[in-house]
């Protein structure tokens, strides 16, 4: 059996170094078994099965972390929006009218 790489995708993604330019990030899998992830045309990682299914979890933990960040920061803004129409007199508790 010859050597193949096959590219499963080529992605451009936000990044503060290249903007307002997108980077490629270009992920392929071999018949070695090895992934090859490159990183525009600078920079590339040939990892194995297994610390790709590694990078795959801390980057979920990653997202999700974001995620939760997101969230308590849009809750926190909307407590605040209510806390000042509160304080106007304009909030009224169900059943006050």
């Amino acid at each position: 059996m010859s050597y193949q790489n096959n590219i499963i995708k080529t992605l451009g993604v936000d990044n503060e170094s290249s903007y307002p330019h997108k980077l490629g990030i270009t992920v392929a899998v071999d018949t070695l078994d090895m992934c090859t992830i490159s990183f525009g045309t600078s920079y590339s990682i040939r990892i194995p099965e297994d610390d790709l299914d590694a990078l795959r979890d801390v980057l979920y933990e990653a997202t999700r972390e974001l995620m939760l960040n997101r969230n308590r920061r849009i809750e926190k803004e909307e407590l605040s929006k209510v806390g000042r129409r509160e304080g106007n007199g304009e909030g009224r508790e169900l059943g006050n009218y």
